[in-house]
């Protein structure tokens, strides 16, 4: 680990981590950025490649990232900076003190799913356009705590390297097999391993979500925010689930519809 000190926020180096604030920037770097010391812990403790960390040189590094550095595989530039120049990284309003420069990951869907055709029992989450940070950090978070296989995001949706959603993931992005794909063409792939497909929706024939079936090999459906599952994911299922309102609300948010979903999958396979 090499250290020095950047007090400038025209730093060369400053203004490039400073483009990652923006979807342009991360696609073009291949690099994201996360803050606070838990996030970037995770980070380094799940493996992923984290280039280059800065702290607040009055605050010190966080002894928790100074352990995970110890232990991270590759070699990662340590940077203590001013205030000034963690706020100008930061999309706080109370910048952490510490930041960290992490690579994009590639998984590569085809290669991971042509290794779960021998396998018998498999949960997936395919999420279809949804828009919101908040409520697709949430979903993330919670599909990795309730012991979900993967997640495959489709086209139209936020860019899962937003801050705000890395921050609500809470650490679970770096642990959860996570794809960008095109979901119908995903959705065709996974029958062809001989997946089911469950769709949430209001159909006529939709099932409350729990009377549903979710043994075997099966991928749950959650649309998107404002007009739920697009046509085409509508044509893939194999069955409708629903969650069904008793009060007056409409709907229910896209987070906890995921929830609910998941966990209730959970409960019957193990049953």
């Amino acid at each position: 680990m090499a250290y020095e000190i950047i007090t400038s926020v025209q730093n060369p180096l400053v203004k490039r981590l400073h483009q990652l604030l923006d979807k342009k920037g991360r696609e073009e770097q291949g690099r994201f950025l996360v803050e606070g010391a838990h996030l970037v812990e995770e980070a380094l403790k799940s493996g992923a490649h984290v280039v280059t960390v800065l702290y607040d040189q009055e605050r010190n590094l966080d002894p928790a990232c100074q352990r995970a550095l110890a232990n991270h595989p590759q070699d990662t530039q340590v940077i203590a900076a001013s205030a000034a120049v963690l706020a100008k990284l930061s999309e706080t309003k109370s910048p952490q003190g510490i930041v960290a420069e992490v690579n994009k990951t590639a998984n590569e869907w085809d290669e991971w799913v042509n290794k779960l055709s021998d396998q018998d029992d498999t949960l997936l989450l395919f999420l279809d356009e949804i828009q919101d940070p908040g409520n697709l950090g949430t979903i993330l978070r919670t599909a990795e705590a309730a012991g979900v296989d993967g997640v495959v995001l489709g086209k139209g949706s936020v860019d899962i390297y937003n801050g705000k959603v890395v921050r609500a993931t809470m650490g679970a992005m770096f642990r959860l097999p996570l794809f960008m794909r095109e979901l119908g063409q995903a959705a065709e792939e996974w029958k062809r391993q001989g997946g089911r497909v469950l769709v949430s929706s209001l159909a006529q024939d939709s099932v409350a979500y729990d009377q549903a079936e979710y043994s075997g090999k099966i991928a749950l459906v959650i649309g998107n925010e404002g007009r739920g599952v697009s046509k085409e994911m509508l044509a893939c299922a194999d069955q409708f689930v629903h969650i069904p309102l008793y009060g007056k609300a409409e709907s229910l948010n896209a987070a906890v519809a995921a929830g609910i979903f998941v966990y209730e999958a959970q409960r019957n396979r193990r049953r």
